[in-house]
């Protein structure tokens, strides 16, 4: 990480993280201003004026302190500096503390989205002039809008009975459910708008977020220790997820730095070591820390309905692209791990995802390139595209979401954990009650670390090694059963995060 010395303004050392063809450029502090000034670009940027909704980037900022840790920079929520054409929308916590920015159109259009000289205000922290190491991170993000939906669609297994306007319902049946009905006061049903992770999180994005834990924390978040020698797989040398040790840390004191090789050549984060790869064999534990971090919450089952299906009636055994026809064909990869990794005999005219009768064969057995099916000519069924542009709800890794299914799942509220890690690095939400699945109550709040059985949970959607009847948008096979931290059976398994939206 290069330093910058300051002399009658101050520029922040800083290193761009690109996610999902997020560019995150020209990031600066203006002390005059109390602010962070960035650039941010994405590819393939939209809003639609028809069912009003778009695509966002969401960018927060972590400052290196001088004990060598990092902290979340908080916001001001007033005083943003954004571009003509462009709108911006604030990530608060439950109690109004500002920590990241949405940024999107602010009319309809589509195509290559850049937007410059963007300013935030700092909140808790003063910069003068001197060094300072600051990294901004983006997630692409889609605004799901208010709106009934239905859940179910009467077909596919355990599935929720079909719900109109799904704000009215206070109860409801849950094949899945020990007692019936189901009351839901306060559960997020997904009526209500809601930010969603565009893609699964990223090779690249956990890469990330690895390199700005401490020793401690890392050690609770990867398979080996992190003082393992430099190319040691941080998970396992198996189903396409090349994390590796880049540089080996030491014991308590000094965190590795983590890196992408796919390609085996011992040069970490070319373009051909797969970071646009969606990632695999992380855990709960791992899943809501990575969500507390970031500022996110876990989806519920309805939110992942709405996002599929979105207004339109039910589909007897629809998967994500809004009808019940899919691809059967072994697929070929072209330029494998690159960020233009692409499916060559992707169909033309069905639906398209990556489950155990398409995965591409060894050596490329497991998750693809996020979004891999979306090009200049697909439409909504080729890209296997949700109804609001969310990808690969169908296929690629599985999702894991809050179910109604068990008390525990029912317990859950949407609350936000909090921001900053505790010393061991597990997702932690303060206060009672406790409702992410799996919380340890210690008293004082709870830590997701996988100390209590997590069976608020359920998977969603199939992933590559799934069946297609897994992938169907309805299909409910069974709530995960155990406690949800072995990772050797999670090679199947994604992370995907959302947000209450602002209002």
């Amino acid at each position: 990480m290069k330093k910058l010395l300051f002399t009658f303004f101050l520029i922040a050392s800083f290193v761009i993280t690109k996610a999902n063809n997020i560019q995150i450029t020209n990031v600066s502090v203006v002390p005059a201003n109390n602010t962070i000034k960035f650039d941010v670009s994405w590819d393939n940027g939209w809003r639609s004026g028809v069912l009003n909704n778009w695509d966002a980037a969401y960018v927060f900022f972590k400052l290196k302190l001088i004990d060598g840790t990092w902290t979340h920079i908080i916001l001001n929520t007033t005083g943003s500096i954004i571009p003509s054409g462009f709108s911006i929308a604030k990530n608060l916590t439950d109690n109004g503390v500002e920590l990241g920015v949405f940024l999107y159109r602010s009319s309809a259009g589509s195509g290559s989205t850049s937007i410059t000289n963007v300013e935030v205000p700092i909140g808790n922290t003063i910069f003068a002039s001197g060094t300072y190491d600051i990294k901004a991170f983006g997630i692409e993000m889609v605004y799901v809008p208010t709106a009934f939906y239905y859940a179910g669609d009467g077909a596919s297994t355990n599935a929720y009975t079909n719900v109109y306007n799904f704000v009215g319902v206070s109860s409801f049946t849950d094949p899945l459910a020990a007692s019936n009905p189901v009351s839901l006061p306060f559960f997020p049903n997904g009526y209500n708008a809601f930010y969603c992770m565009k893609y699964e999180l990223s090779q690249g994005g956990y890469r990330d977020f690895l390199n700005v834990l401490t020793y401690t924390q890392q050690l609770n978040h990867i398979v080996p220790a992190p003082s393992a020698a430099t190319g040691t797989y941080a998970f396992y040398n198996s189903n396409r997820n090349a994390i590796k040790i880049k540089t080996a840390g030491i014991a308590t004191t000094t965190p590795a730095i983590f890196g992408c090789d796919a390609d085996n050549d011992g040069t970490f984060d070319e373009t051909t070591d797969g970071e646009y790869i969606a990632c695999n064999y992380l855990n709960w534990p791992d899943h809501a820390a990575y969500l507390a971090w970031s500022g996110l919450r876990p989806l519920t089952e309805f939110e992942f309905e709405k996002a599929c299906r979105g207004v339109q009636l039910p589909v007897a055994g629809e998967y994500a692209w809004g009808n019940n026809q899919i691809d059967n064909n072994i697929y070929t990869l072209a330029n494998p791990n690159q960020e233009s990794e692409i499916v060559s005999n992707s169909s033309a005219s069905i639906g398209n995802a990556n489950y155990n009768a398409t995965f591409p064969n060894f050596p490329y057995n497991g998750p693809l390139r996020n979004g891999i099916f979306a090009t200049a000519i697909s439409n909504r069924i080729t890209s296997g595209g949700g109804f609001y542009g969310i990808m690969d709800l169908s296929g690629n890794l599985a999702e894991r979401v809050v179910t109604t299914a068990t008390a525990q799942g029912q317990g859950f509220k949407g609350k936000k954990a909090e921001i900053s890690l505790p010393t061991d690095g597990y997702a932690y939400t303060a206060g009672l009650p406790v409702d992410w699945p799996g919380a340890l109550n210690t008293g004082a709040g709870g830590y997701m670390n996988g100390a209590t059985i997590a069976n608020g949970l359920i998977y969603r959607g199939g992933g590559y090694g799934s069946g297609g009847n897994n992938l169907r948008i309805s299909d409910r096979p069974f709530v995960i059963p155990n406690n949800n931290t072995d990772r050797t059976t999670m090679n199947n398994v994604g992370v995907r995060g959302c947000v209450t939206a602002p209002l």
